[in-house]
């Protein structure tokens, strides 16, 4: 802006905003005013402008401690809302903060009920004590991201001849409300209104003076319906289902090019024997490996499928992709991230089919240490589909009428074997961190022929998933070095060292453009490469490191303004796509883990009343966190129906056993319990102590 000394242009709000924004340090009164080029003296008008801008929610957009404290400023921030209780109050956290809960004293004052996913300007209230819950007063909806939601039907009753008043309860854990809709009698769901089925509900526009009503939009099925639990975490975590008919159109076009023909600057491999292994349901194969044995150690040759070059940049298939983040592995169903034509076809390295890879050639001397290697695209033909059981079969010397080594190399899985023992004894000399975690998807759900759940078995982790793991995280580890050794800008993977006192806990792994230690492998730089199919990140990866291996791009910006200028933007770009990638992982997670969940409560359901072996995971204020060992479903029991440690309160404990009391009941220590009821449509377990538990 041109110096002067007029008046402030109240109305360019863009100006003062830009001055914000091109900083890095923080600013105050005075360092506007000089960025802007005005006189020390207008500092009372800045002051004024800055209360309108932080009213309009202009200024919430800047990062944390880019505006140094002002007096007599609003403190003015967008949040998220993470989940309403019972009394309607809502919880919400700021987008940078997602740990750091603020409590929403009341509602929109239009009336607007604030749903989760919703994003809302508040005011915060003046902090008055260190380490309390922050309170705000919600002053706008900036957007919203559901407008309906699924909930099952508790209660039903006639009002008059005329109308039957529905209580429901949300079938999403983050809404803790009881509502009540009034459904007129010559309405189309009337005769379906049974306890138990389960109806979408829309949040009515405000009408002045009432509070938003609801209304049902459509019937959804009962909770116990074959494939409920699936729709229902489809819903509530509002998962990206169906492709659009351009993206699909392109991933049907570039699926139809035969691999064959693209040979030029291309290794050939189809002659080596390379195997997937995977899952038996399994239809997206990311990766095949080879290993053989050398008189030094191991050479070993691990096949990516090339996703990038059937999924452009900034496509319309790109874009798709990028929204959703990863594949979402349901039970019993799939959300790929890519079109099936790629994600089960084209790209998936099937058995006998010519296939477009990336690859990474690896040299391991006898202790698992990589002596050189190097990566490149190549043509490949994998020689067999293997799966977790049949290599398992095969490596305890069981046989298995249904596999068949007759087309590859005799000594080719114990040579996979030695080489990921080489691989797992050099993680442990470096200080690699076993978790011993009992995972959401560490439970295979069996179904019958209608789609009900008829088994929970926990999912070996032997010598066959051992080997992929190797295998996938030496070629990880070689890419992520590479990247850092040739300064080229993709996406990195960090796992923070868990604080003082955390120990023992699970610290969530994160995305990066910034290569950082990796604390659980003990790793300077890690990266995610192996599953492009799968995984956007990988797939960042991927473009990263062939446009730096065909030159076709400048890793980090050169002394020149314009590339540094270009890298810059991209640094900003990839930072904010970290966050993005971070936020559907979790989510992806946690709707993986509310699908088993309410499988889970389904499968359980006959058994209430019966004893079961939980394990404890946690403790809260008001309860110990447990997980069944039967179906791996996570659950509370209060604390109030814990045995008393003092025995004021219990005066037939000598004619009983003593129990495990609150005090002995550490993380990991087993407990009896008591399945009183369950709820399939949220997929949580109510239990109880086991009074006859010795």
């Amino acid at each position: 802006m041109r110096k002067g000394s007029g008046p402030l242009p109240l109305s360019d709000h863009g100006a003062i905003l830009h001055a914000l924004e091109a900083g890095t340090a923080p600013m105050g009164l005075a360092d506007i005013l000089h960025a802007l080029g005005f006189p020390l003296s207008l500092k009372a008008q800045l002051r004024a402008v800055l209360h309108e801008m932080a009213l309009a929610g202009t200024l919430a957009t800047l990062p944390p401690g880019r505006l140094k404290a002002i007096t007599g400023l609003p403190e003015m921030v967008r949040v998220t809302v993470a989940h309403l209780r019972s009394d309607g109050c809502a919880y919400a956290h700021q987008s940078h903060t997602p740990d750091t809960s603020i409590l929403l004293v009341s509602g929109l004052s239009d009336g607007t009920f604030l749903l989760p996913g919703d994003e809302v300007l508040v005011r915060l209230r003046p902090c008055t004590a260190r380490n309390r819950l922050r309170e705000g007063r919600p002053i706008r909806l900036l957007s919203r991201q559901i407008k309906s939601f699924p909930a099952h039907l508790t209660a039903c009753c006639l009002q008059d001849d005329t109308t039957c008043l529905a209580t429901f309860e949300s079938c999403d854990g983050r809404i803790d409300l009881s509502i009540t809709v009034t459904v007129p009698q010559d309405n189309a769901f009337f005769t379906a209104l049974k306890p138990g089925v389960i109806a979408l509900l829309d949040a009515a526009p405000p009408q002045a003076g009432k509070n938003a009503p609801f209304a049902m939009t459509r019937i959804l099925g009962n909770c116990d319906a074959p494939g409920m639990a699936a729709t229902l975490s489809i819903l509530t975590h509002t998962l990206p289902e169906n492709f659009t008919p351009e993206s699909e159109a392109q991933a049907h076009l570039a699926s139809q090019r035969p691999a064959a023909l693209e040979t030029a600057g291309r290794r050939d491999l189809r002659d080596l024997p390379l195997v997937t292994i995977d899952d038996e349901t399994a239809q997206d194969f990311d990766d095949a490996i080879w290993a053989e044995e050398t008189a030094e150690g191991f050479h070993l040759v691990i096949a990516i499928a090339d996703v990038s070059h059937y999924v452009p940049e900034g496509s319309v298939l790109d874009q798709e992709a990028r929204i959703r983040g990863n594949s979402v592995y349901l039970p019993g169903h799939v959300l790929p991230m890519l079109p099936e034509s790629l994600s089960a076809g084209a790209c998936s390295l099937k058995p006998h089919e010519d296939r477009l890879c990336v690859y990474v050639d690896l040299t391991l001397n006898a202790d698992g240490q990589c002596v050189s290697g190097h990566l490149g695209r190549a043509l490949m033909r994998s020689a067999a589909r293997l799966t977790y059981r049949q290599v398992q079969a095969e490596l305890d010397g069981h046989d298995d009428a249904a596999f068949s080594l007759a087309k590859l190399p005799p000594a080719l899985l114990s040579t996979l074997a030695k080489a990921a023992a080489a691989l797992r004894q050099e993680a442990v000399s470096r200080g690699e961190r076993s978790e011993n975690t009992h995972a959401p998807d560490a439970y295979s759900i069996e179904f019958d022929q209608v789609g009900y759940p008829v088994a929970f078995t926990p999912r070996p982790q032997g010598l066959a998933e051992d080997i992929v793991a190797r295998f996938m995280i030496a070629a990880n580890r070689f890419v992520a070095d590479f990247m850092r050794q040739n300064s080229v800008q993709g996406m990195f993977r960090g796992h923070a060292a868990p604080k003082a006192g955390q120990q023992g806990r699970r610290v969530p792994a994160y995305y990066s453009p910034v290569a950082a230690l990796h604390h659980g492998l003990a790793l300077p730089a890690y990266a995610h490469f192996t599953s492009p199919i799968r995984r956007y990140a990988d797939l960042v990866t991927h473009r990263a490191v062939i446009a730096t291996l065909e030159s076709t791009s400048l890793p980090y910006p050169s002394e020149d303004d314009t590339a540094a200028e270009s890298g810059l933007q991209k640094m900003q770009i990839l930072h904010a796509l970290a966050g993005h990638l971070h936020f559907t992982e979790r989510r992806a997670a946690s709707a993986t883990l509310a699908c088993q969940n309410r499988l889970a409560a389904l499968f359980l359901r006959p058994l209430c009343g019966h004893a079961m072996t939980a394990y404890v995971t946690g403790t809260t204020r008001s309860a110990v966190t447990l997980t069944l060992t039967k179906t791996g479903t996570p659950s509370l029991l209060f604390r109030s129906a814990l045995p008393d440690d003092s025995g004021l309160y219990d005066d037939s404990h000598t004619t009983h056993a003593p129990q495990r009391s609150e005090a002995t009941l550490q993380p990991g220590c087993m407990l009896s319990v008591v399945l009183r009821a369950t709820n399939p449509a949220r997929g949580t377990l109510t239990l109880a102590a086991d009074s006859h538990a010795r």
